[in-house]
């Protein structure tokens, strides 16, 4: 079997979860099957390597010396974010390196803000590209050329590719190593590392209930959770208001100026987000997928699903299952 050198770049200040995420997505092949992928740690000098919370790794090789390793060039280059990759000094030890390397690397992938060393190198231009949603700002400003995509998990332009934040980068690894051996060894791996399921790259980075979870006060704080555990139920304003210690126009008054829509929108909301990963994960029937998120009937689910996403609940499922 030909053996793919994945290389691992290291620097001062990388984010720990950034790379040790893909680096056991791509070591766990060899527990489901026979690995193709021979891990590499690189850095701009051979020598020890502290992340951002002072985890110490070793690269094995330098950028210089990377070609006469075993005479064979890398397969893939997996880049971490971190406060180190946004810095000049780091940027200068490797962007004039990867821009020449690029032509003998077959893909490069970024995870997190190690998005900013490939757009420094002019690697992403003209590219679609995504990074951690707290980064993206800062990156389209400083790099115009870069067709941002703020709210993907991450974006594969086949020889490039850049994903959000941290967890995002095993979701990456996992659609590399898909493309590469299929979609059971994929799904293999992610079991083998628990996913709970494999995201595709164009689902949201900020998943519904987050979102509604970081708007709440100490008043709403426990209510996202309460409705998810109860989505069958009646889940009207004065079941709301009633679980909330509310009465019904205070309760009203109060959720829309904090959560900024009105509740039959937040749990409508709630109950597509769920049938998302519903469809996604099981292979049910719309009409359970529908009872099981507290929709009346599936034709009522169906039109709520298409006006949400764009898409009727089959054609998601065909997407991204």
């Amino acid at each position: 079997m030909l053996r793919r050198k994945i290389g691992f770049l290291l620097f001062e200040e990388f984010n720990g979860q950034d790379l040790i995420g893909p680096l056991e997505a791509f070591h766990s092949v060899r527990d489901v099957t026979e690995s193709p992928y021979e891990c590499l740690f690189i850095g701009p000098a051979a020598g020890q390597y502290r992340s951002e919370s002072g985890l110490a790794m070793m690269a094995d090789v330098s950028l210089e010396e990377l070609a006469l390793v075993d005479g064979h060039q890398l397969d893939t280059l997996i880049i971490p974010g971190g406060a180190g990759s946004r810095t000049p000094r780091v940027q200068s030890a490797i962007c004039p390196w990867l821009r020449q390397a690029r032509p003998a690397i077959r893909r490069i992938a970024s995870v997190c803000t190690g998005a900013f060393i490939l757009a420094e190198s002019g690697l992403l231009d003209g590219l679609h590209a995504t990074t951690h949603w707290a980064f993206v700002d800062a990156l389209a400003k400083r790099y115009p050329n870069i067709q941002i995509q703020a709210n993907e998990l991450f974006v594969d332009n086949g020889h490039i590719a850049t994903s959000a934040g941290i967890t995002s980068g095993i979701d990456l690894s996992l659609k590399l190593i898909e493309n590469d051996l299929g979609t059971e060894i994929a799904s293999q791996v992610a079991r083998y590392l628990v996913v709970h399921f494999r995201r595709a790259g164009d689902q949201a980075q900020y998943s519904v209930p987050l979102q509604f979870q970081s708007k709440s006060d100490t008043r709403f704080s426990s209510l996202t959770g309460w409705v998810m555990q109860n989505l069958q139920s009646d889940l009207s304003v004065s079941t709301l208001a009633n679980y909330c210690g509310m009465s019904e126009r205070n309760f009203y008054r109060h959720f829309v100026a904090q959560v900024g829509e009105t509740p039959a929108r937040y749990v409508d909301s709630l109950r597509l987000d769920y049938a998302r990963q519903l469809l996604v994960e099981k292979g049910w029937p719309i009409d359970k997928v529908a009872q099981a998120c507290g929709y009346q009937s599936s034709d009522v689910f169906r039109r709520a699903f298409l006006r949400k996403f764009l898409l009727a609940p089959n054609a998601y499922r065909e997407r991204f299952s």
